[in-house]
């Protein structure tokens, strides 16, 4: 089975440096990258489109769909991490948010199941990433194309390097020495029930 991972294009809140929400969508640039990673895709063997139902997922998926003409199913499994629904829509600048982030940061090391409020923490998006490769394992489907988001993608790579010995501290050292740029692909590989990063596209 082979997964090809691809962020969406690049979204408003990416330019504006915002806390992204649920109905964030792509910019011009973002559907020119969707397309160009279209034309770049339209020879692999994509049997199925699994998609994140989020606005700027949505836009990259059926962009790309344009081009190779799968079926596309939309999972809530993939979707984006929930920040704080207070936040969402604010500057990454905005000091309360710098200020939950910083908190956020202390207590997903020393207590797994703290909330700031609504949010998905380490412990909930990590649980969320292992029902996805769950259910993917189970797939009739030998190669699919998950379009998701960098948070999500990341997690789900970092559980595949690391199992259950995955904590916070080392996806953090791994999320911030990854590169995932918007519209990139990754390829993971599972043979004989051992999955293995392939490549990881910047």
């Amino acid at each position: 089975m082979k997964l090809y991972f691809v962020r969406h294009g690049e979204s408003i809140s990416n330019i504006q440096k915002n806390v992204v929400n649920f109905t964030d969508e792509l910019t011009d640039n973002g559907r020119k990258q969707a397309q160009h990673l279209a034309e770049s895709i339209s020879t692999l063997p994509i049997d199925i489109i699994i998609a994140s139902p989020h606005k700027r997922t949505q836009e990259t998926a059926e962009i790309i769909n344009k081009t190779i003409g799968k079926i596309i199913q939309f999972s809530p499994l993939i979707g984006e991490k929930k920040w704080p629904s207070e936040f969402e829509g604010k500057s990454l600048k905005n000091s309360e948010v710098e200020k939950f982030f910083e908190l956020s940061k202390e207590k997903n090391n020393t207590e797994p199941t703290w909330h700031y409020s609504d949010e998905e923490n380490f412990i909930d998006i990590k649980k969320r990433a292992g029902l996805f490769l769950e259910y993917i394992s189970g797939s009739a489907y030998e190669n699919i194309l998950v379009v998701s988001h960098e948070y999500f993608i990341k997690m789900v790579i970092a559980i595949l390097m690391h199992g259950d010995q995955l904590s916070y501290e080392i996806f953090r050292n791994f999320y911030s020495i990854t590169p995932l740029s918007n519209a990139s692909l990754t390829l993971c590989e599972k043979k004989q029930d051992l999955w293995k990063l392939i490549t990881l596209s910047e």
